[in-house]
């Protein structure tokens, strides 16, 4: 017998073990799917933490400062559909762009950014009077200017490009910038993935006077999804090195007129600003909406402002005083759908200067550590920390389904905190003091797992007790009592121990002489009814039979089930066995004989518990308390009562019977002595 539960104890190990390992390796098989929807969460999270999501109103909405002049597929045709501009087809000239600066810096904005590609000369002339050198010399009076280049062909992928191709770059007249960033880069990892080997090759006359600024986009996460910006960008020309800021970087530079910039492993240290970075060199960005977010202004509102003259330009089918781009950080760019937008976590189609202008919004804003109502960087938890935190989870549904006292209560404790995972989840990051990024479809995942197994493990203990219960007091209690057993098992201390209990045993004293004057058959049927008799009585009242010896029955209340009433509902079911077996006397035996009951009762500490051999045993009750009840039963014949209970009995209940006493009995070896008395009537 031993031997087949070490080999189902065993059998159930290695099934288990095999199930987690399948589990283990479906994460690892589809690990894309488990990415793709990672990436959905990520998105609902983002969603959730703008402008409009949750906890929205104790922290910074978007800056209003910062606004956008978009040129697009529909102002480009405004544009030339116009009688008072006639302008020709795109790219317009550069002169027009000139004016435009000039046009805007008289409304003393605090940054223009020019995210436009001048990338050749549209006027090798270069006279005094070309478009390139109109532009690069508006462009040099003034120092609140950005101008964007763009990088090509990044570190990690010279190994599958010509190098041939690269080299075509390194010779050309074209500088980066004329100002670079001043800082050391030490982590080789970190300064491998912000370099490239080529850029796009803005002519000399804007880049000797200009602020340059790296416009390439955010970086791309999967499936172009953007999540992530990178502030600093290392250019490797010729047998130089240039480390040149991204738009976002540039303006904050300017912003905060930081004349230092250090890099630190995990950070940007600009003055007061605080940029984090992750391993990578990057940032994860926050977003402050779908579009439109910031005031997004069509160029033709500007281009006819300028050419009729007046103070003021059309947006929203209002007129907007020119005084409202004082003070403002204004970014002129591009906004195509399909070649200037890309999907994001929050919205699809999101225009790139928006994306620029959340980025913007995120280093002036959220990286101020003097900055109260800041919103904290999005930063996500390392690897070992979410694996502890998915193991301490997967560990608390463990435990919370093994205390469970049913099946229902293990798997609602079990969900309930797989859904304390996913709310966590959503509130640290969409919290901006937090704005923490758990991953959750692998942690979900595993506790799922974990909550399957170990319900299926829990269903299996629990229906092995059951069975267990239903072999031990199947025969012994009433059906009520052994459904309540059943559905409540975790009530039920199957191991041996002291337990208070009364203990009432059933005599029938004279079945010798009714053994005399009946035939066996009959003899054997009288009793059997008798008992069958006792049995119902018993069961009514919650008892439970320990055992038949003989001529008596052996049957104790508080255990398995208990109650305060126990000692009562005893001397009940004593007094109603005397009244029953009085009226079975008067059907069965027609001479007036009939069957004599003496009852015996006592209340004390018993130990309960399975008593015998490896392959025979039973569930009894041992220890003074039961040992006594013999001496009673000898009382209750030698002096002809029908009902005796011990003093211990007595003080047990909570109103007292009507009585008579019946004398004391000592202990087997001891002084002491126990006074009984006769049950009258309850």
């Amino acid at each position: 017998m031993d031997f087949n539960i070490k080999k189902i104890n065993r059998l159930k190990t290695l099934i288990t073990i095999f199930l987690v390992f399948l589990a283990g390796l479906c994460l690892y098989v589809f690990e894309d799917v488990f990415e793709g929807m990672e990436e959905k969460l990520v998105n609902l999270r983002s969603s959730l933490s703008t402008d409009g999501g949750l906890y929205s109103g104790k922290f910074a909405h978007h800056d209003d400062r910062i606004v956008i002049i978009s040129i697009n597929d529909l102002t480009q045709y405004e544009a030339a559909k116009s009688r008072e501009l006639n302008l020709s087809r795109w790219p317009w000239s550069r002169k027009i762009w000139a004016q435009v600066v000039e046009y805007l810096e008289r409304q003393n904005p605090e940054l223009i950014v020019l995210d436009l590609n001048f990338s050749n000369y549209e006027d090798i002339t270069l006279n005094y009077s070309s478009a390139d050198v109109v532009l690069a010399g508006t462009l040099s009076k003034y120092d609140n200017v950005i101008l964007s280049t763009g990088l090509r062909t990044s570190y990690e992928d010279t190994n599958t490009i010509n190098s041939a191709k690269i080299l075509d770059n390194f010779d050309n007249p074209f500088l980066p910038a004329a100002n670079q960033l001043d800082i050391e880069i030490t982590n080789p990892e970190i300064d491998n993935n912000i370099s490239f080997y080529s850029h796009t090759p803005i002519p000399d006359i804007y880049t000797k006077n200009t602020y340059m600024a790296v416009t390439n986009l955010p970086v791309e996460k999967r499936e172009d999804m953007v999540s992530r910006s990178q502030p600093v960008y290392k250019l490797l020309k010729g047998n130089r090195t240039y480390y040149l800021p991204s738009i976002p970087l540039a303006v904050l530079l300017k912003h905060s007129g930081a004349k230092e910039v250090r890099f630190l492993n995990d950070s940007i240290l600009a003055g007061n600003y605080k940029i984090p970075l992750d391993k990578n060199g990057q940032v994860l960005i926050n977003w402050h909406g779908r579009v439109p977010v910031y005031t997004d202004i069509p160029i033709t509102s500007i281009l006819l402002s300028m050419v009729r003259g007046v103070d003021y330009f059309e947006y929203d089918n209002r007129q907007m005083p020119l005084e409202f781009f004082k003070d403002k950080i204004i970014i002129i760019a591009q906004t195509q759908l399909n070649t200037e937008t890309h999907d994001t976590p929050v919205a699809q189609e999101f225009p790139d200067a928006e994306i620029k202008a959340n980025i913007i919004d995120n280093y002036i804003n959220d990286a101020d550590i003097t900055n109260t109502h800041k919103r904290q960087f999005a930063k996500k938890l390392p690897l070992y920390k979410a694996v502890l935190i998915t193991v301490a989870f997967c560990s608390a549904i463990l435990f919370v389904i093994l205390i469970a006292t049913n099946m229902l209560l293990a798997f609602m404790n079990g969900f309930l905190i797989i859904l304390i995972y996913c709310w966590l989840s959503f509130l640290i990051f969409c919290h901006p003091r937090f704005h923490l990024l758990l991953d959750m479809s692998a942690p979900l995942y595993c506790m799922a797992v974990t909550l399957f197994l170990t319900f299926l493990l829990k269903a299996h203990h629990e229906y092995k007790k059951r069975k267990k219960i239903e072999r031990i007091f199947g025969n012994l209690v009433s059906e009520n009592v052994l459904k309540q057993l059943i559905n409540k098992p975790h009530k039920l201390n199957l191991k041996a121990g002291l337990q208070k209990v009364t203990v009432m045993s059933c005599n029938i004293y004279n079945n010798i002489e009714i053994n005399d004057v009946l035939s066996p058959e009959h003899y054997i049927e009288m009793i059997n009814k008798s008992f069958e008799t006792i049995e119902n009585i018993i069961f009514k009242y919650n008892g439970t039979i320990n055992r038949f010896v003989g001529n008596s029955v052996l049957v104790y209340w508080g255990y398995p089930i208990h109650s305060r009433k126990d000692t009562e509902n005893a001397i009940k079911a004593a007094l109603e066995i005397e009244a029953e077996i009085d009226k079975f006397n008067k059907e069965y035996f027609t001479d007036g004989s009939g069957v004599l009951v003496r009852i015996a009762i006592n209340h004390g500490a018993a130990l309960i518990g399975q008593v015998g051999s490896k392959n025979v045993s039973d569930f009894t009750l041992l220890g003074d308390t039961v040992d006594i009840i013999e001496k009673i039963e000898n009382v209750c014949v030698e002096f002809d009562k029908k009902i005796i209970v011990t003093e211990q009995t007595v003080a047990n209940l909570d109103k007292q019977p009507e009585l008579l006493f019946a004398g004391k009995i000592r202990l087997k070896n001891s002084d002491k002595k126990i006074t009984l008395y006769e049950v009258k009537s309850l």
